[in-house]
């Protein structure tokens, strides 16, 4: 059976009920009150079939993004978008780096495509550098995946780095996919966003998603962003219809509704209690990276099951040992309520007390 490694999944778990669940990076603000009352004022409309072209939706995310309506493609979440594009591009090779999303891979494997992987540099606080645009040269890949900012290390990639990526991609006849999912938590998103290429680069494909900006996993809706309409129109050719519903619909038009104070807020609220995270850690003996996103990526040094002992205190934390690159001291966490991220940074240094007094008693 298919081994799901996603996070966000510890209340299916029986005896977990009551977990506080940090694996998955959603909007740490919730569900929007007039969200949740447009999804409830869409049920009647049930017993139609959804727009399958989102028309209103793209027209209204369009105007959010400061883009053209016919350069967007929704989607039943940004995975949705992403095990299409395979089969969109006719792609034998695809490349990525590593660590960073394992549906990239996974999607390229489901449909018989090769994967090549550039491994990112340790010494480098694992963020991507120049030498992939010669790796990308070297290998030819049909299709190129990087996540900006990455997950799970929340590093962002710098710009110029991205242009001169899609320069060569353009050479050697590959589209850059660059997942945006969690762009808008960044304080510099502006000077960090791929969005500005789109109409210079018709081989750039930008992936994002109201999953994790609004605070919406259960409702599944994500969308691409291409200036080749015809990549467009085979994203929904190259899927099942109707992979948005009404209830999805709704959900994302009154999210729109609001965006601007939710997100300003969201911002302002994950920079500062990431900060507070992350500095936290570090003086616990962690080693914490460069996150400009809802999370936070650290190194634990001590030899013990971090994963485990939160677990038993009911806190779940990602463990990353599955992504290609890390091994099991490496961890992701989610910015989430401030009780939440108390209770966590609390429960972390419980553990480390007991780790340090085991140690004490073993050495006497």
């Amino acid at each position: 059976m298919y081994k799901y490694c996603h996070g966000g999944n510890a209340i299916f778990e029986k005896g977990n009920e009551n977990i506080i669940d940090l694996s998955a990076n959603i909007n740490p603000l919730g569900l929007s009150r007039n969200v949740a009352e447009a999804i409830i004022c869409e049920i009647p409309n049930i017993t139609r079939y959804p727009d399958n072209f989102s028309t209103l939706l793209r027209e209204k995310t369009a105007v959010y993004e400061n883009v053209n309506p016919n350069w967007l493609m929704f989607g039943n979440g940004a995975s949705d978008i992403i095990f299409r594009l395979p089969r969109v591009v006719g792609a034998k090779k695809i490349m990525l780096c590593a660590p960073i999303f394992a549906d990239y891979e996974r999607s390229a494997l489901s449909y018989g495509a090769q994967v090549v992987r550039y491994t990112l540099n340790k010494a480098d606080k694992l963020k991507l550098d120049y030498d992939f645009i010669e790796a990308v040269q070297a290998e030819k890949p049909n299709l190129v995946y990087i996540c900006n900012p990455n997950n799970p290390t929340g590093c962002l990639t710098e710009f110029d780095l991205i242009k001169r990526l899609l320069d060569s991609c353009k050479e050697v006849g590959s589209w850059l996919v660059v997942d945006e999912c969690f762009m808008d938590f960044c304080v510099r998103a502006d000077e960090y966003t791929s969005k500005p290429l789109l109409r210079d680069y018709p081989n750039l494909i930008i992936i994002k998603a109201f999953t994790k900006t609004f605070a919406l996993p259960g409702v599944r809706l994500g969308y691409a962003i291409c200036a080749d309409e015809d990549i467009i129109r085979r994203l929904y050719f190259h899927g099942a219809d109707w992979s948005v519903s009404n209830l999805s619909q709704a959900a994302g038009l009154a999210a729109l509704d609001e965006s601007e104070n939710y997100m300003k807020r969201s911002v302002e609220y994950a920079a500062k209690e990431r900060a507070i995270m992350e500095k936290t850690l570090d003086l616990l003996g962690f080693t914490t990276f460069e996150s400009a996103a809802n999370y936070v990526f650290f190194q634990n040094p001590f030899p013990l099951d971090l994963c485990k002992e939160l677990d038993k205190m009911g806190i779940r934390i990602r463990p990353c040992s599955n992504y290609h690159g890390l091994d099991d001291m490496y961890y992701r966490v989610a910015v989430s309520t401030k009780n939440n991220n108390t209770k966590f940074l609390d429960a972390i240094g419980t553990v480390l007390r007991r780790y340090s007094h085991i140690n004490e008693v073993t050495e006497c």
